[in-house]
């Protein structure tokens, strides 16, 4: 597989044209999971294995001893893509396309399907489209492209007929855009969920860890994946609100908050941590008059 898939002597892509960010791989830590999971998003492109492999090193594994990989990805370059995938066997990952998130072209046909356990969560989408090469300013259908790729996808345990139900019906200038519904059920052997999955405890927190890892800060990304932290969270906005329209000094209000943000709360790297510096902040603001 390895040597069918680097035999072209062009790059080929498996995408739309367009024009969308590079992908990007980093870590993002899930509270309720406790897990360091990596975060796929953007274009695949030339380079993207040895930033996988970077990001996997530091990542924690699953109860299967899988690394978690939640992907959104318009696709890209297919040659690239494998490469990624050559890493990814090494490591032995969960793909995962989160509510909200997007696995388009070669992000759905080859580095989900390429996952030993796979899931689509909530809203997430997978879309798919016939492989095609760039021929000057127009695409070419890639029948080499497409054979490799359902080979691969067929090595994987995904149905033969789900592969060619949209290598057939869908060109260059088409996508098929299928929800869980769809590409759990009627696209056999293409979902194949994890334990993390399976378990009601801990679903919501998988689902919802892509909106999380977009956050900037480590301690908002904490406050977005805890259920506890962000009650607490939504407590103290309520009551800075309350306190801040009665008070007569605003502005030394507002300098005192963002103080507590800077020098407790963002100094914090775990939830008891932030649990206690929302507590205090609190028990403070409650004792104002």
């Amino acid at each position: 597989m390895q040597r069918l898939a680097h035999m072209w002597l062009i790059a080929v892509l498996l995408m739309l044209p367009g024009i969308s960010r590079a992908m990007d791989f980093k870590l993002y830590y899930q509270p309720d999971l406790k897990l360091k999971m990596v975060i796929g998003k953007g274009k695949i492109q030339s380079g993207d294995a040895e930033k996988f492999r970077a990001a996997a090193k530091l990542a924690d594994r699953d109860s299967e001893g899988l690394v978690p990989l939640v992907l959104d990805s318009p696709g890209g370059n297919v040659e690239a893509a494998f490469r990624v995938v050559d890493a990814m066997d090494q490591v032995k990952v969960y793909t995962i396309v989160p509510d909200d998130a997007k696995c388009a072209s070669a992000c759905a046909s080859i580095l989900f399907a390429s996952g030993v356990r796979r899931s689509v969560m909530g809203s997430g989408q997978l879309g798919f489209h016939s492989c095609y090469r760039r021929a000057g300013s127009t695409y070419a259908e890639d029948s080499l492209c497409n054979e490799i790729i359902a080979a691969n996808a067929m090595q994987r345990g995904v149905s033969h007929a789900g592969i060619n139900r949209f290598v057939e019906q869908y060109g260059a200038g088409e996508m098929a855009w299928v929800h869980r519904n769809v590409a759990c059920t009627l696209l056999q052997g293409l979902c194949r969920p994890g334990l993390l999955e399976t378990q009601p405890a801990t679903k919501a927190a998988l689902a919802q860890s892509f909106d999380c890892s977009e956050l900037i800060s480590l301690q908002a990304q904490l406050v977005c994946g805890d259920p506890e932290l962000a009650r607490i969270d939504q407590t103290m906005a309520e009551v800075f609100n309350q306190k801040l329209k009665v008070s007569t000094r605003k502005a030394q209000l507002r300098a005192e908050q963002r103080a507590w943000l800077r020098n407790s709360r963002n100094a914090c790297a775990d939830k008891a941590c932030l649990l206690k510096s929302y507590q205090l902040r609190l028990a403070e603001l409650k004792r104002r008059g």
